[in-house]
């Protein structure tokens, strides 16, 4: 009988989804290139976002801890829930017993734990997502990732230099964007508005905050709505993110989404007004989607950065969506945005910028490491 080979992918969020949207995106294709090769293949999560749902819908066991985030609303102490955390993590690694550990963006852990594990598991990844060199260039950072096999850079390299040990630097692969869906896996732009309620004759606009877990989500999103809902000839999809807590915005021309991936409705969308998150940035513009981009300040994370890098070759715009005369701003960025070869321009300029989804790339160089 064929040997089963297992794999756990360490997803951790709090206020986003963009880890575990990353490695489900690798994972379903780490399912489909097993089946072809005739590879016998166990996934499963371990994961502290709170949008495990994610999972469960792709049909991916999970194995979820409570995020950073719930333990501070839940006034929780953190110190001695890092005490219980660190040891459940790591006997629940070594009760799994994975042939691979593919870990997302932080080497060590995000509580720290990971290191014990990797000097004894067969072989673990990295997808190192840029981060900003505050955060890379700490000592326990570089230092973890000597204990990786492979690490994944989900972007070109022109677009990200990642710091990285000397000695590491022949186990970096710059496979390029890792996006959620593939072209033909979306829904067709008439089916699409058909089931958003989107007429014909109205510009579709997709608002949207990222995953929804931000406290300043429902100010953003009630701010784009109240700009925009009246414009002539507008239709409004709202994509509140599977972790949005606040209130909902619903009336004439608008379109309440926060249940289902937005991705499947891209094909829909004329414009986007959006935040600037990893997923969100390489989703639009693969999709040629033009977009007005806010970008938002995160620890780790810099958006203004990927959101300059949209408006350099003119697929997007940038504004700042805490400044004096937000609105007008907005509002004219729309108005110009409606000529038609306008946004033929900026929907060419981003799919030139993220021209491919590299998700399958990603799958096979691990089962080349499972292999190995």
């Amino acid at each position: 009988m064929q040997a089963r080979l297992r794999i756990v992918n360490y997803a951790v969020n709090g206020i986003g989804t963009g880890h575990v949207t990353r490695l489900l995106a690798i994972s379903r294709w780490l399912r489909r290139h097993a089946r072809r090769r005739n590879v016998s293949l166990e996934i499963f999560f371990l994961t502290s976002s709170e949008a495990s749902a994610l999972l469960f819908a792709e049909g991916f066991p999970t194995f979820k801890l409570p995020s950073r985030t719930t333990i501070a609303e839940a006034e929780i102490d953190e110190k001695q829930f890092f005490d219980v955390v660190r040891p459940w993590v790591c006997e629940t690694l070594r009760a799994l017993g994975p042939d691979l550990l593919l870990v997302d963006t932080f080497p060590q852990g995000y509580f720290e734990e990971l290191v014990p594990f990797l000097n004894t598991c067969p072989a673990a990844a990295l997808v190192y997502r840029p981060l900003k060199e505050i955060h890379a260039g700490k000592e326990e950072f570089q230092e973890a990732l000597t204990r990786y096999r492979l690490i994944i850079i989900p972007e070109y390299e022109q677009n990200a230099q990642v710091l990285a040990p000397s000695s590491m630097l022949e186990l970096v692969q710059h496979i390029g964007p890792i996006i959620g869906r593939d072209h033909n896996e979306v829904l067709p732009r008439d089916e699409a508005r058909r089931i958003l309620g989107i007429p014909n004759d109205r510009l579709a606009i997709y608002i949207s905050a990222g995953g929804g877990g931000d406290k300043s989500t429902e100010h953003l999103l009630r701010g784009c709505y109240e700009t925009l809902k009246g414009l002539r000839d507008v239709h409004l999809i709202i994509g509140a993110g599977p972790l949005y807590r606040g209130r909902g915005f619903y009336g004439p021309g608008v379109t309440w989404l926060s249940e289902s991936p937005a991705i499947e409705y891209v094909a829909a969308f004329d414009l986007a007004v959006s935040a600037v998150g990893y997923n969100s940035f390489n989703e639009l513009m693969h999709f040629g989607v033009p977009a007005v981009f806010l970008p938002q300040e995160k620890w780790a994370d810099d958006q203004h950065a990927r959101a300059e890098r949209a408006a350099r070759v003119g697929a997007a715009v940038v504004l700042d969506s805490k400044c004096d005369g937000f609105s007008e701003l907005l509002r004219l960025a729309i108005e110009t945005l409606r000529d038609p070869d306008k946004r033929l321009t900026a929907s060419r300029a981003g799919r030139d910028l993220v021209p491919q989804n590299h998700a399958s790339e990603a799958a096979l160089a691990l089962l080349d490491l499972l292999n190995g």
